[in-house]
């Protein structure tokens, strides 16, 4: 009985394939995010309107953070090619059971489980 589990969970050739294709895209997406915001970089500001110059600050706190979320997307990405390369894509890196398919599919970058994930994210809290 767990043997089936094992092929229910555990991805194809074709499916990593399809997968890797995907994770390119995701990359590729990522990296035109990134670039678009070095692109909306503003100039420093100068002294002037205090309210003016409270939302210059705001923006660009939120194009550091959208620069920051793009390249932790794209580095999350090159980790799971590189698992891909070594053969040990899909597998959680805690228990080093399969991760799941449905997961995978949803998330093509999972490091957990998502039994491993949800104990992961309880300890944080």
């Amino acid at each position: 009985m767990a043997a089936k589990k094992d092929n229910k969970d555990t991805l194809s050739t074709a499916e990593i394939k399809e997968i890797k294709k995907h994770l390119l895209e995701l990359k590729e997406d990522a990296a035109k995010r990134l670039q678009n915001t070095k692109e909306m970089d503003m100039p420093e500001i100068e002294v002037g309107d205090p309210i003016d110059d409270a939302s210059k600050s705001l923006d660009k706190e939120i194009l550091f953070e959208l620069s920051s979320n793009a390249h932790n997307t794209i580095e999350q990405i090159e980790a799971a090619l590189r698992k891909i390369d070594k053969g040990i894509y899909g597998m959680c890196e805690y228990c080093r059971k399969p991760i799941g398919k449905k997961r995978m599919k949803a998330l093509p970058f999972a490091r957990y489980c998502i039994n491993c994930q949800h104990t992961n994210e309880h300890h944080r809290s």
